[in-house]
């Protein structure tokens, strides 16, 4: 797996409170993997793919970066977490975008009733 920086999760889990919503934010998507396992953690948000940039209709993309082929694009159920990779607003090597337009996500959080 490649990645962007150091990884230094068991120091983020040593800073969470026992029982309480937690949100991590990764570059790499597929990196969900390794902290969906922790059980830590209630949401994972990403980037790093663009959603490919390139989507052809019923196969998807063609092209994803490594650590971005498991989850490009959207929400996904990771064990017991939520991930979700946003496709951004800008384009890596090449400069344009067909079937995968530019995304800004607005989340909205809702403490759960008691």
């Amino acid at each position: 797996m490649i990645r962007h920086g150091d990884v230094r999760l068991d120091e983020v889990i040593a800073h969470l409170e026992e029982n309480s919503a937690a949100i991590l934010l990764v570059h790499e998507p597929d990196f969900a993997d390794e902290s969906a396992a922790t059980g830590k953690f209630d949401l994972q948000i990403s980037g790093h793919t663009h959603g490919g940039q390139i989507v052809i209709p019923f196969l998807g993309p063609p092209v994803l970066p490594p650590s971005g082929r498991k989850y490009p694009s959207g929400l996904y159920k990771v064990g017991d977490m939520l991930q979700y990779t946003n496709r951004g607003v800008g384009t890596d090597t090449v400069s344009v975008r067909i079937n995968c337009p530019p995304e800004i996500t607005i989340f909205v959080l809702k403490r759960m009733a008691s």
